[in-house]
């Protein structure tokens, strides 16, 4: 069982002891739910708009409700794992049918103040969104995953216990930074993929073909972002921009003038590469072979 508000989860028997409510299990909260049940813990009740007929490995055993149940069983812990624009009328449609001691949902744009509805029925709540995604496969889980955690402090105290729990790496942030934080994320995220399709597309267009590109120019972009995971930016950077390679930028420029999306985006990443990699010089001539191509 959770202990008091305040005070922290610290003993494997109160995490496993506890009753967790599942609902709306999208992908994010179907990999929770596979670390919790790996870890030894186990959902109690999932609740659905409509019940499955049958459910994955990490949710068999728990109890299925319909999201038009007029009751749910008392829980220690309700996961609300729905959509960024439902989470606050789910949250004030359980509100008088759920008793918790702690609600967490998983967005990590929207502040834990969506859950007030929740608070107001005396649960602690904070949110914890897993920084990373979740393409639905079967085993997905957050071991490993950094989590930002924001919210009431009891919440917040046990929603760290509890990611450490499952393998996860949580840090704090405050309800103020998650606009900012969760666009970077998106940029890091669907951002990279976006500029990935670009690339693959300027293939396609040398005729290579699209599945080639995509296998090979996403393992190009896997392995120079985990670069960036162990060193500094500017030791990490590589290409024409951060070479200095002047003739070879203004070719680039040339070859991408009748593909002006993917030019104006060469040029707004080639000055954040100048940026980061500032000193070494030559960035007026960089910035003059950008300007060959036509604006």
């Amino acid at each position: 069982m959770i202990p008091d508000p305040g005070v922290k989860l610290t003993r494997v028997s109160e995490i496993l002891g506890t009753r967790v409510a599942l609902a709306g299990p999208g992908r994010a909260g179907r990999a929770f739910a596979r670390s919790w049940t790996r870890a030894g813990g186990r959902i109690a009740t999932v609740i659905r708009r409509k019940p499955e007929a049958s459910e994955p490995p990490e949710l068999a055993g728990a109890a299925a409700a319909s999201l038009s149940e007029s009751r749910f069983p008392d829980c220690d812990i309700l996961v609300l794992a729905v959509p960024d624009d439902a989470i606050e009328d789910v949250a004030a449609s359980l509100a008088p049918r759920i008793a918790c001691r702690l609600a967490f949902h998983l967005s990590g744009a929207l502040p834990s103040d969506a859950l007030a509805a929740l608070r107001a029925r005396g649960a602690s709540v904070a949110s914890l969104h897993p920084v990373r995604p979740f393409t639905g496969a079967s085993d997905e889980d957050w071991a490993g995953t950094h989590v930002a955690v924001e919210g009431d402090s009891a919440a917040s105290a046990a929603g760290e216990e509890l990611a450490r729990f499952v393998g996860a790496k949580p840090f704090r942030l405050t309800a103020e930074a998650k606009p900012i934080y969760h666009a970077s994320a998106s940029l890091a995220a669907g951002g990279a993929v976006a500029v990935l399709a670009v690339a693959v597309r300027g293939w396609m267009a040398a005729g290579i073909p699209e599945h080639v590109a995509r296998e090979a120019l996403s393992d190009l972009s896997s392995r120079a972002t985990a670069a960036a995971g162990h060193q500094p930016f500017a030791q990490a950077l590589t290409g024409a921009v951060a070479r200095r390679d002047i003739g070879t930028i203004r070719s680039h420029a040339a070859a991408l003038a009748g593909f002006p999306e993917a030019l104006a985006l060469y040029r707004a990443l080639a000055e954040e590469i100048l940026r980061v990699t500032e000193g070494r010089g030559r960035e007026d001539l960089v910035r003059d072979a950008l300007r060959s191509g036509p604006d």
